[in-house]
């Protein structure tokens, strides 16, 4: 953006760099003093005050302060400075060499209060020692960036850019989703850069601010979980935090210090509003959260995720349902990791279900089959799902208490999705084109020998349970696996086709990926424990799946089948 006459009258009073900035800038670096032995005397230049001094071995006058730094001359001995008192290293000129390797740099923030506003300038700090005029000069700096924080107006000059003068942003009002305030230091190339750490100097310029001294950075949101609890010396998202803090100070204020991080977090990391469970323009957190004062207690001391919070705004939004904290927490964790409380919602917007009663029969639902435990209520959610898709395709009456709620789900599952994959392959044949159902897919892959069994799984469901009773990640394949994406097989001994025991990912007829329990982490791959079996299934999946009158499939090289 280019620079207007408001910005330029900003960048005429903006706070320089005094001689007590840089003093505090020198202070970022390690302190040395070098000396070098003279035939009756040593000089001495020290790096932290800037002192030199020639101190004789012969002197009329001893002090304490001068025996003990002569005393202290050994290369890379530690010592205080006699005339500042800052920790130093000694150094020897005649064994430092060139001092290259003493060079270094620093990223600095580096603030200062004027006129209510906070000035920061992001310098970028260099020190070397190569010459003996510098081993007591300040360090050099040049301007990365700069920014201004007010209440409303976050204003940014970047210089690392190819204009001369500087490129002006601002953020005003509210926040968008695109940052357009960033962090300085950056680093990379145009499309692919990142942002580097930064030390922050005088910091009590920030309390010196009336409406950024309350704003919890370095008291309240360094202690976060995760969070450098008051210990860090360098910092990555000071400005955007400030940013946000200027457009919303009330209400990022008040969640800080009632330690509910995850929406401040959200929006100063990712810009993500959580919308649907707060308001960031109402001051007051009660009011932007619609929450009274009995569930703002429950808000404080359960610190519940922000989804669960917006499930509580969409149920009452879509069907009425007054849930307090606990309600929506409880709906939020009663499907665990594999299911979102958002995503049942919506199923139950689409066939016009009530969550709770929906809630109710999937608890009836549970335990389907002695032998098939479920292990929450996700699993049942999947299973529940499946069949009333399958239902609403097959063109079955949803208002049909009955057909909506059946008394034994897996049964009407299994029954209903069967008759849906039968349909679907009888449409693709109707329509002239080579049929790609599931049970095509099915009879491709399906395969049985010497007790063991591939198992071609019809369900998302099946997948996910899949990979919660093996420990491994196989169920996030199911959507791409149902979309034929994708192919995933289920290894199974003859005698115990129900267990879980190997899972295999397939892309045509190449094995991608095939494991066992916890990914085989404590025992051999099951792909050379099982390798004759493998080979003979992959050796029949080349010649085409084929297979007898009766359905069993016929192995290359014999003419009768195997075991079906």
């Amino acid at each position: 953006m280019k620079q207007t006459e408001e910005d330029r009258a900003v960048l005429d009073s903006w706070p320089v760099v005094s001689k007590s900035d840089i003093e505090a800038l020198n202070d970022l670096f390690p302190h040395y003093i070098f000396f070098r032995a003279r035939k009756c005397a040593a000089e001495f230049h020290a790096s932290c005050c800037g002192h030199r001094q020639t101190i004789s071995h012969l002197r009329r006058t001893e002090f304490p302060w001068e025996n003990s730094l002569l005393n202290a001359c050994r290369h890379d001995q530690p010592h205080t400075c006699p005339w500042c008192g800052h920790k130093v290293v000694m150094k020897d000129l005649s064994r430092a060499g060139k001092r290259k390797k003493l060079k270094a740099y620093e990223l600095v923030l580096l603030l200062h209060a004027r006129d209510g506003a906070l000035y920061a300038d992001a310098l970028c700090l260099r020190k070397e020692y190569e010459t003996e005029e510098a081993l007591t000069e300040r360090p050099q700096y040049w301007l990365n960036s700069g920014y201004r924080f007010a209440l409303g107006d976050v204003m940014e000059i970047d210089y690392q850019t190819f204009s001369g003068e500087g490129v002006v942003t601002h953020e005003r009002g509210r926040l968008g989703r695109k940052k357009l305030v960033q962090e300085p230091f950056k680093s990379g190339s145009l499309s692919w850069y990142s942002h580097g750490p930064y030390a922050i100097v005088n910091r009590d310029a920030l309390a010196a601010c009336p409406d950024l001294r309350y704003c919890q950075y370095f008291s309240g949101w360094q202690y976060r979980p995760g969070g450098a609890r008051g210990y860090a010396f360098r910092f990555c998202d000071f400005v955007s935090y400030l940013t946000a803090y200027c457009m919303y100070p009330r209400p990022i204020e008040m969640l800080v210090k009632a330690g509910l991080y995850e929406p401040v977090a959200g929006l100063v990391h990712d810009r993500k509003k959580f919308a649907g469970a707060i308001r960031w323009e109402e001051p007051d957190i009660r009011t932007s959260m619609d929450l009274d004062k009995r569930e703002l207690s429950q808000l404080i001391s359960l610190h519940p995720p922000m989804e669960a919070l917006v499930c509580r705004a969409k149920a009452k939004r879509l069907f009425g349902l007054a849930w307090d904290v606990a309600d929506a927490l409880d709906f939020y964790q009663c499907f665990g990791s594999q299911a979102d409380g958002m995503e049942v919602l919506r199923f139950c917007r689409e066939y016009k279900l009530d969550p709770e009663r929906l809630l109710r029969y999937m608890e009836s639902q549970m335990v389907v089959d002695a032998d098939l435990p479920w292990l929450d209520m996700a699993d049942v959610f999947e299973l529940y799902r499946d069949y009333l898709d399958a239902a609403y395709y097959l063109g079955r009456c949803l208002e049909h208490g009955k057909v909506l709620w059946p008394d034994d789900l897996r049964q009407a599952h299994d029954l209903m999705t069967g008759q849906w994959a039968v349909s679907q392959t009888e449409l693709a044949e109707q329509r002239g084109r080579a049929p790609e159902s599931a049970n095509i897919r099915r009879l491709k892959y399906e395969f049985e020998l010497d007790g063991l069994r591939i198992v071609f799984p019809m369900t998302a469901a099946s997948i996910r349970r899949e990979g919660k009773l093996l420990k491994h990640c196989v169920g996030g394949y199911a959507d791409r696996h149902m979309k034929g994406v994708l192919t995933i097989l289920f290894l199974r001994r003859a005698a115990a086709p129900g267990t879980p025991y190997v899972t295999i990912e397939m892309r045509g007829n190449q094995i991608e990926q095939i494991h066992g329990y916890q990914n085989d982490l404590h025992g051999e791959s099951p792909g050379k424990t099982h390798r004759e079996f493998i080979n003979a299934w992959l050796g029949w999946l080349k010649k085409g799946s084929r297979r007898d009158k009766d359905g069993r499939p016929i192995l290359p090289g014999k003419r009768k089948g195997a075991a079906a």
